[in-house]
């Protein structure tokens, strides 16, 4: 029998919203580069140097049909070293779209070319017509039977049908045809297990380029000197990853947080992964850097928001973060609010003054004013949880969308970017307008379904936006997470549409992104399609990326050719 001591240090214990993480999974094993690595890298850029050469020479050769020129483009761009014939290519496909155009899109191309140069169009912003795929249906808006023979062609308008904006019907229904065929060949077929799993559009490019490499290399039409260079290039960029990796881990284990901050979340890989899903390319090396650590200072907060912190604590950090100054620690009661605090000031203070010797100090600005945001938000569902608050629906998505990290999460992704130098991306961020929106859904939505079970483990805890649609709408459990996938899928073909900015007006640019912003966002769409389609792939990384990762950081290609 419990003494009245002990009693009343039961009533009188602190619970704190603990949430017991999995441990980190790679411990040391990224934390080194050496110098042997840094030689590899340097031989590597030597070995691509002639290849790099006769590419260009490819693109450019008057001589090839359109239809071959656009297959090389293709390959170039999914084997993973367009970044090197970026104008090359925008002048090519502008001059083929408006052939294209001339002859009011009449194409003689069979359903795996014309699929492919419709998504490949609408990827870098052109607006293909649907009518291209007329000559496939039987008149009635229905794809032919006959069809179903040509597994390359389906498995190409399989990935077309992502690309696919609202009153499409078309696409709709071959979106159906062909998941309907690649599930009965999925058995004996990897890409058709691969694509189904995880289309091209919405997927994590480098991901996607290591394994397109390989099939591309059984492929019996492949073009050798593609095949090479994408080998050699992937291998020189996962060396340049490494190396980045190495310099986040030894930064953030330089902070002890695993002792100091023991309920925050050790996930310094799954950050840096998370930056390489959003630009791969060797010229964002120091934006990647910036970016992980800009990522990290959110995954303290998160954690601290969400998985330690009491309530009366979050409002005075809350409050102090808002004043920005660094002498309020001394204020704190918890040695956990001193620390976490003084770590995201003094990192989002170097931010600031990186971007001012760079001439861009709105940059800094723009990137404290998010964090400040983040914030506010987490605060009003810290608020719900301690009042026991079930907002409606409508209310926690106002919320939600800020918390889901779409907005913070773009703009520390611009920070290190030279081609961002104006004010105007930053403030569109802070407003959200439509393919902000239209992310924010895809995230919050998907992150809700995922994680409310795992949530439902935890002592107090937020209704997520499933609850409160079950609630507001008397919708069961199955109905409301069909009703999330329509409404992902809507906010796919929203965003979808915000990519289609050639044929916008001069006038009419206000409210959309520069391509290299708008990438940033889809991007961030693509990431959180991939991490958590299953689970929460960024906290459980063990039974969801990590053999993504893996490849991305540690499987080199054989450079030896196959007899």
């Amino acid at each position: 029998m419990a003494t009245v001591a002990a009693q009343r240090l039961q009533v009188n214990a602190v619970v704190r919203p603990l949430a017991h993480f999995p441990p980190d999974i790679w411990q040391n094993r990224f934390d080194n580069f050496t110098i042997e690595d840094e030689l590899k890298m340097e031989m590597y850029a030597k070995d691509t140097e002639s290849l790099k050469k006769e590419v260009l020479l490819m693109l450019l050769d008057d001589s090839t049909d359109l239809a071959k020129k656009m297959s090389l483009i293709d390959a170039v761009q999914r084997l993973g070293f367009s970044y090197y014939y970026e104008n090359e290519i925008n002048n090519l496909l502008d001059r083929i779209f408006k052939e294209f155009a001339q002859d009011n899109f009449k194409m003689d191309y069979d359903l795996c070319e014309t699929a492919s140069q419709f998504r490949i169009f609408r990827q870098y912003g052109y607006k293909m017509p649907i009518d291209v795929f007329n000559n496939f249906t039987n008149g009635k808006g229905k794809f032919k039977d006959t069809l179903r023979t040509d597994a390359k062609g389906m498995l190409s308008l399989y990935e077309a049908t992502h690309l696919r904006v609202h009153g499409e019907d078309i696409l709709d229904e071959a979106l159906v045809f062909t998941t309907n065929f690649l599930n009965s060949i999925a058995k004996f077929s990897e890409q058709a297990r691969c694509a189904l799993k995880q289309p091209l559009h919405r997927g994590i490019q480098r991901v996607q380029i290591r394994r397109f490499i390989s099939y591309y290399e059984e492929d019996e039409s492949r073009n050798e000197k593609l095949l090479q260079l994408a080998k050699i290039e992937f291998n020189r960029l996962q060396l340049l990853h490494c190396q980045e990796l190495s310099i986040i881990q030894k930064w953030w284990k330089s902070f002890d947080f695993k002792k100091k901050l023991p309920y925050v979340r050790q996930r310094s890989v799954e950050s840096h992964f998370w930056t390489v899903a959003t630009y791969y390319e060797p010229r964002y090396s120091f934006t990647r850097i910036l970016y992980s650590k800009f990522f990290l200072v959110l995954l303290v907060l998160d954690d601290t928001y969400d998985a330690y912190g009491l309530y009366d604590e979050l409002l005075q950090l809350t409050d102090a973060f808002h004043r920005w100054d660094l002498s309020l620690v001394k204020q704190f009661p918890e040695e956990y609010m001193k620390i976490a605090y003084e770590f995201v000031i003094n990192t989002c203070n170097e931010f600031s003054e990186e971007m001012t010797r760079r001439g861009r100090p709105h940059a800094g600005h723009f990137a404290k004013e998010q964090v400040l945001k983040l914030v506010r938000n987490y605060l009003i569902e810290v608020t719900w949880v301690k009042t026991r608050y079930v907002p409606t629906y409508e209310e926690y998505m106002v919320n939600g969308r800020v918390t889901s990290g779409v907005q913070v999460c773009v703009t520390g992704s611009l920070l290190g970017m030279d081609e961002i130098s104006e004010e105007k991306p930053y403030a569109q961020l802070m407003q959200a307008p439509k393919a902000v929106e239209a992310c924010e859904y895809i995230v919050r939505l998907m992150d809700d379904i995922v994680t409310r079970e795992a949530e439902l483990t935890r002592g107090c805890r937020l209704a997520t936006s499933v609850e409160c649609y079950m609630k507001d709408y008397n919708k069961s459990l199955e109905e409301v997470i069909q009703i999330f996938k329509k409404k992902m899928e809507d906010a796919w073909k929203d965003l979808a549409q915000e990519g289609l900015m050639k044929n916008n007006l001069p006038d009419d640019n206000n409210n959309h992104f520069s391509k290299p912003v708008y990438d940033r966002i889809l991007n961030y769409g693509r990431v959180l399609d991939a991490m958590y389609k299953d689970a929460d792939g960024y906290t459980l990384p063990e039974t969801t990326i990590k053999e993504d990762i893996i490849i991305t950081y540690s499987k080199p290609f054989s450079l030896l050719s196959k007899s």
